[in-house]
């Protein structure tokens, strides 16, 4: 997205968008200079839309989402593979220019046999001056309709390898921010989300770690195959049970968070324990022996972010709750106070 203000409107619209960012508490970064810019130019209403809607849910508008905006709306190009995706797009459209001008000069070529043979006609007097007349329109229109089916095939071919390389772009964007096991987001993501939001001067979130029970013997049982399957099966109930501003993400290994902005420790709680009763009625049957596997639970630990906590100590005390509701013999939801 290119900008075409001077200078003076330039600088009135920083002006407008800096005490916006304070006001939201918006880390001044580069990319969310050019968001909150475009914000008050209003050059782009959907934009605003979008934005009006997340200080609404979020009080602010957190990394992830000021990310997405800017892909969406102010650039068409990923940093990452950009040069690759670049140079693909660079001869698909090479090959169809040398389409397109090949089919060109085969068009006027067309047109000059049929200016010709027009002139002919008119002067012509006999069959065989007809009969000749026929014959070369004959094969210069075969001609030109080859060159037209060679010319759509080409732009059909081109079309299907676009496709392909918008398939490769969104997915290198998603390689960034998302688990490929389980689709849920990263432990990047929530780095980047726990940390605005507990740099806010009146933090609102709580925090849910869940660990799947004997996670380690049920690989050694069944296989890691059978142990994916389970860990795709519980991020998409997690997932199901999260609508946003929920965040939930694959924290690693057989372990989840939640991170719940908005929410106290009792709703959080009762929010973990709706989790665990539905992890505990999950039923796997293995294909090859049709045994029913039915012994897949969940620990959950419960922290809620105080005044002036950091997030590395949110972190441990919601692990702490964990290995509390462990020791408390496991498939239970324990509170850190």
């Amino acid at each position: 997205m290119k900008f075409a203000d001077n200078p003076q409107q330039a600088t009135e619209y920083l002006r407008q968008a800096i005490p916006l960012m304070i006001k939201n508490r918006v880390p001044p970064n580069p990319l969310n200079y050019a968001l909150w810019y475009a914000y008050v130019s209003n050059v782009l209403p959907e934009l605003n839309n979008q934005m009006d809607k997340t200080l609404e849910i979020y009080g602010t508008c957190p990394n992830l989402i000021s990310e997405k905006l800017f892909r969406d709306f102010l650039i068409n190009d990923e940093v990452e593979n950009a040069e690759v995706i670049q140079n693909a797009l660079f001869s698909v459209m090479g090959d169809l220019e040398s389409s397109a001008s090949s089919t060109m000069q085969d068009t006027e070529a067309y047109n000059e046999v049929l200016q010709d043979s027009l002139s002919a006609l008119r002067h012509s007097s006999d069959d065989q001056s007809l009969e000749s007349i026929i014959q070369k329109l004959t094969v210069n229109t075969e001609t030109i309709s080859e060159s037209a089916r060679q010319f759509q095939k080409k732009i059909d071919d081109a079309q299907a390898e676009i496709k392909a390389l918008k398939q490769e772009l969104e997915t290198t964007r998603q390689d960034a921010s998302v688990d490929p096991l389980t689709g849920l987001f990263n432990r990047r993501v929530f780095d980047a989300e726990v940390n605005q939001l507990a740099a806010d001067t009146e933090p609102d979130v709580s925090l849910i770690m869940v660990d799947i029970d004997f996670f380690k013997k049920f690989n050694d049982n069944y296989g890691h195959q059978m142990g994916d399957k389970v860990l795709q099966y519980v991020a998409k109930l997690i997932k199901d049970e999260c609508s946003e501003p929920l965040l939930p993400v694959r924290f690693g290994g057989e372990e989840f968070c939640l991170l719940l902005p908005g929410m106290s420790n009792e709703e959080s709680a009762e929010l973990a324990e709706k989790i665990r009763k539905k992890i505990a009625a999950i039923r796997i049957k293995q294909k090859k022996t049709g045994e029913v596997i039915s012994s897949i639970t969940a620990s959950f630990g419960v922290a809620r972010l105080a005044p002036d906590e950091t997030p590395e100590s949110l972190i441990e005390r919601a692990d702490a709750a964990l290995y509390k509701a462990k020791d408390a013999g496991r498939n239970n939801v324990q509170i850190s106070h």
